[in-house]
């Protein structure tokens, strides 16, 4: 029965330290990695997406430049530039606000990520020195209960031996009286 109950005590334990691991570290990475895929993705898609527009954008002005023939079509062409330069110049604004925005968002899920885990961390580290101090406690109980049941016997057999030595010196002077006689 004692085995069994090891083995048992050491299946808990093993499974107690794994879901430990799992919560300590496990989740935490895998909350950060899905958090950090998620920012990239949002970042390298807004990167595109301006690449994209600058590149129609360039594209659009050197076609247009194609279509000059005369004074009155390349005043168009430079005014249509000076726009798409205009456009382009608040389409970056927008994109780094937008990719600040981004930023300030991963930073602040991080830095909240970061604070769950150490709680959790905190409580998990408290709930195992509770659990140590209890198991310490019941140890401690265990073994003075063992003293006191080994003290007790030997007091039972000290006494057992006592009593069989005094029968035994009983039976020594009636022998020698028997004898005397």
């Amino acid at each position: 029965m004692s085995a069994e109950k090891t083995k048992t005590d050491g299946n808990q334990a093993t499974e107690r330290a794994k879901e430990q691991f799992d919560n300590a570290i496990v989740e935490p990475v895998r909350a950060y990695g899905a958090l950090t895929t998620d920012y990239f993705e949002q970042l390298f898609s807004a990167q595109f997406d301006a690449v994209r527009a600058f590149s129609d954008n360039s594209l659009a002005q050197s076609r247009s430049w194609l279509e000059v023939k005369d004074s009155e079509s390349l005043r168009q062409v430079i005014e249509e530039q000076q726009q798409a330069v205009r456009e382009l110049s608040e389409r970056l604004k927008a994109d780094a606000d937008k990719i600040q925005t981004l930023s300030q968002e991963y930073l602040k899920e991080t830095q909240q990520l970061t604070t769950e885990s150490m709680h959790s961390g905190r409580k998990q580290l408290e709930e195992n020195m509770q659990k140590g101090q209890q198991q310490f406690q019941e140890n401690l109980e265990k073994g003075q209960d063992q003293v006191k049941d080994s003290f007790k016997k030997g007091k039972e057999e000290a006494v057992d031996t006592q009593q069989k030595s005094q029968r035994q010196a009983d039976k020594s002077k009636k022998s020698t009286s028997t004898s005397d006689k």
